[in-house]
């Protein structure tokens, strides 16, 4: 995960939310001076104690509603008109979530002046300082130079991904083929030669270097490479690359080592960590229970008047250590709708899904009974999502390593399901396997609220299928 995190484009990420944060705060100052001095006619050594301890929650609120509203996806680049639009809706959101914070500490409200003035200034500047972002910090030349050395000719599908997906984070300047420790130049892309990687590296101004395997038949290659990180350029294997890039552990081409190895520094089943998320699962499954009880019963009612057959949908799933349990949903297909084609992958045009069916699956509602599967402790808020026998027997046979999923709860939701597509398919699957093995290997409480603010994200923007 902190490979992942460290992922230049994230770094960005976090430079951008830090520039809000500012920004965020000196509007408010402004909106203060303008209340202090203009509005009432003060003096602004007033200006100190007139400012509310509820700042600092602002700051908060406003970072977090333009998390929502996915303004620090930097890998899309948004029109100004939509941007101006999506920052005057997140700054409303958040003023009003400020406001009403203010009536539940009436001492330290803010008043209508001071929110007034605060979101057309707070508008603007943010506006103004993501032009500046756009336009400066996140231009071309701070990319690193990236190669790749290649030591066979077996890589060309992995290679052309990796160019493919590295526009962002880096410059990709090619492939080194077939490197051998061997007198002679060596060539780049199979076309411009160079008397040494010393003289690519420094000609190309590399700044990142991934190899497509461990340079232990090249110990020339292998001396040259530490000599390089110690002079500050990043070396990758690729697996660890790949985690970079995509968050995802690349199983069809690692072997069982690397699980062995990896991660040497901490547990995959911290005692701490499973204790607290197993507090916060009972609480807020009962508090959501609590709060959609409106819902549920509307929910209930509509499925009873559209179509025949049961409200709830239950069907064995394996949980914790492939242990069986039943997964309760709103039902959303029509009733016995495996009973002619047996077990079959369900998709996005399913023509099984009732017309009600597609509205809750759109908008998860579907999802809430599931809150019930984990106040038993069957299922967590995060984690990998449950899947039947049937497809996990077939699944094991094809993919290694798929049995490492069932040793974590499964979830309500999880880092496979904000970061990839539907899995209706076995090649989906297996996009679907490599980011929870990452997630696995990585989870912590910091990990799984960063799941569940994308998942509302994905919930607003990307509707569910």
């Amino acid at each position: 995960m902190e490979t992942y995190i460290k992922a230049p484009v994230r770094q960005k990420q976090f430079l951008l939310i830090a520039g809000d944060s500012l920004v965020v705060l000196s509007a408010f100052s402004l909106a203060y001076l303008f209340r202090i001095i203009i509005y009432e006619g003060g003096s602004i050594s007033s200006y100190w104690g007139r400012l509310s301890w509820l700042v600092p929650i602002a700051v908060f609120l406003h970072i977090l509603i333009f998390y929502i509203f996915e303004l620090y996806d930097i890998e899309t680049k948004k029109p100004d008109a939509k941007l101006f639009l999506w920052l005057i809706l997140s700054v409303a959101l958040a003023t009003c979530l400020i406001v009403v914070t203010s009536y539940i500490f009436p001492e330290h409200r803010m008043g209508r002046v001071l929110v007034s003035v605060h979101v057309p200034v707070m508008v603007i500047i943010v506006f103004l300082w993501r032009k500046l972002f756009f336009s400066q910090i996140s231009k071309e030349h701070f990319k690193k130079n990236l190669i790749w050395i290649d030591f066979d000719t077996s890589n060309s599908t992995i290679i052309r991904q990796f160019s493919e997906s590295a526009g962002l984070d880096y410059n990709w300047i090619g492939v080194v083929c077939h490197y051998r420790d061997n007198p002679g130049a060596i060539t780049l892309n199979d076309a411009a030669r160079y008397p040494s990687i010393k003289a690519l590296v420094k000609e190309k101004d590399i700044k990142t270097i991934v190899l497509s395997e461990n340079p232990k038949k090249a110990p020339e290659l292998k001396n040259q490479l530490i000599d390089f990180k110690f002079k500050g350029v990043e070396i990758f294997d690729y697996p660890t690359f790949y985690q970079r890039l995509f968050g995802k552990v690349p199983i069809m081409n690692i072997k069982g080592s690397y699980f062995l190895l990896s991660h040497q520094n901490r547990s995959f089943q911290p005692f701490i960590y499973l204790r607290v998320k197993r507090i916060l699962d009972i609480a807020f499954a009962f508090i959501g229970l609590v709060l959609s009880s409106p819902l549920f019963l509307f929910t209930v009612a509509a499925i009873k008047l559209t179509s025949k057959g049961p409200v709830f949908f239950t069907q064995e799933r394996l949980g914790l250590n492939e242990k069986p349990f039943s997964l309760i949903k709103f039902r959303t297909m029509v009733d016995y709708a495996e009973k002619d084609c047996g077990p079959k992958w369900s998709r996005e045009d399913d023509p099984r899904i009732t017309k009600v069916g597609k509205i809750l699956r759109k908008s998860r509602i579907d999802e809430i009974p599931q809150l019930i599967n984990i106040l038993k402790g069957e299922m967590s808020f995060v984690g990998p999502r449950p899947i039947r026998k049937h497809f996990a027997d077939l699944l094991s046979k094809e993919f290694p390593f798929y049995r490492l999923r069932f040793t974590v709860k499964p979830g309500i939701t999880g880092w496979a399901q904000v970061k990839g597509d539907y899995a209706g398919s076995v090649e989906g699957q297996l996009n679907k396997l490599e980011y929870e093995l990452f997630y696995i290997q990585n989870r912590s409480t910091f990990l799984d609220l960063f799941i569940i603010l994308k998942t509302v994200q994905t919930v607003l923007f990307r509707p569910g299928k």
